[in-house]
């Protein structure tokens, strides 16, 4: 029976089919439940008002669905407004004709049961979110849930076929909309979603559970699970880069959680063991499309004196290699000198200082201090970064390049290498 659900309708009730255009709302709160509704083709959403005016929507339905049944079958009137989301078509049954279906018609009686279940795990699942998980976190729960009932597979992700709003993602998850709109551009800068025209698509739950592991394993400071779930990602085809963002995205998230106090400093530590235990499994598997023939230039980079931190500066340092730049990573706690010596050995087109902490930021004040006394200076383009480090302090040391991110330095260095090239 369940296959043949839209012949079922169509031929039962072809009188009782309309087509309701966005906005439309079928039935408000409180309303009586006269009719029951079975959705052809298109989306609704149902939602809740509370009394001091807030929406709160349970999801948007798509095709195959059913509504109106369970506060019908209580014996009550709608609990909730039902409002079309795209151009739908519905087939409308009076409530006389659908109880004898279900007195009558045991496939039919089963499929109706199976559509309550489903309401009912939509509203503990709804429930379960709001109570353990943060916005993103729920954010992400409710695009997986519109792409599997709204979601057309295309070769790059899952297309949701859904004209929807912010604000209707927002009620989704109880959160306002500057809050999705932060929240989306977060998801869009990780790559898990990007929008084709007015759609969003976004990237393979399945993919979208080993990245969000990669960063929970960084977080929890565990080396295996990191290991691991970084040879998933490549073992599932998924894009290196994103598992290196997954990486940055746990260690960030620890290094805010250490400043505000909120872990310790061997927390710290194991979280980046972590991220250094998986980062050679990504670093090997960077796409290298961009690679050219010829080397684009050599690259000093090291972490100053006083200042043990280096996973930013491997990241640089990593990315650089796969845009095919010569990388001499001289590592961390680098005095004055050594940067010197290295600047004589190998002759780099960029000297590339990271620090960490204000005050081992002061640590880039002597390199270029020794830099020009030495007569270096104007032989190389001087690239400052770090989480120390501020544009503001670039141009006041009158660096040729910094950016906040690793992949935003990389393209300055990059454009540094071949401004000069015709």
């Amino acid at each position: 029976m369940e296959p043949n659900l839209d012949t079922f309708f169509t031929e039962r009730w072809p009188h009782r089919i309309k087509q309701y255009q966005r906005g439309t709302v079928i039935y408000w709160q409180g309303d009586p439940a006269d009719q029951i509704y079975f959705i052809l083709e298109g989306a609704v959403k149902i939602s809740t008002i509370s009394v001091d005016g807030k929406i709160f929507s349970f999801g948007i339905r798509g095709p195959g669905r059913l509504l109106g049944a369970k506060s019908f079958l209580l014996g009550g009137d709608h609990e909730s407004v039902a409002e079309i989301v795209d151009s739908t078509t519905l087939v409308s049954m009076p409530t006389v004709e659908f109880e004898q279906e279900l007195s009558s018609n045991v496939p039919f009686s089963t499929y109706v049961m199976k559509e309550l279940a489903r309401e009912a795990s939509d509203v503990s699942g709804k429930a379960r979110d709001l109570s353990f998980l943060d916005v993103q976190q729920r954010l992400k729960h409710s695009l997986v849930n519109l792409a599997k009932e709204h979601g057309i597979q295309t070769d790059k992700g899952i297309l949701i076929d859904l004209n929807i709003t912010q604000e209707e993602i927002g009620a989704l998850i109880a959160a306002n909309r500057t809050t999705i709109s932060s929240c989306l551009s977060e998801l869009r800068a990780q790559g898990y979603l990007w929008k084709e025209g007015r759609r969003l698509v976004i990237i393979p739950p399945e993919q979208m559970e080993i990245l969000d592991t990669i960063t929970r394993a960084v977080m929890e400071g565990d080396e295996r699970r990191a290991e691991k779930w970084a040879n998933q990602a490549i073992t599932q085809n998924i894009d290196p880069l994103k598992a290196l963002e997954a990486l940055t995205i746990g260690m960030k998230y620890v290094d805010r959680s250490y400043s505000h106090g909120e872990l310790d400093l061997p927390d710290v530590v194991l979280s980046a063991s972590a991220m250094k235990r998986a980062l050679p499994i990504v670093e090997t598997n960077i796409e290298l499309e961009l690679k050219q023939e010829t080397v684009i230039g050599t690259v000093v980079i090291g972490t100053v004196y006083g200042d043990i931190h280096d996973i930013g500066k491997t990241i640089v340092a990593m990315l650089l290699r796969a845009r095919n730049f010569r990388v001499i990573d001289l590592g961390v706690n680098i005095a004055p000198r050594e940067f010197i010596n290295a600047i004589d050995q190998f002759n780099p087109d960029i000297l590339a200082l990271s620090a960490l902490t204000t005050n081992t930021t002061l640590e880039i004040n002597k390199v270029i201090s020794m830099v020009t006394q030495e007569g270096l200076r104007n032989k190389i383009k001087l690239m400052v970064g770090g989480g120390g480090v501020s544009k503001e302090y670039a141009l006041q040391i009158d660096a040729d390049g910094y950016h906040m991110t690793a992949h935003g330095a990389v393209e300055i260095a990059w454009q540094l290498c071949t401004q000069n090239i015709p």
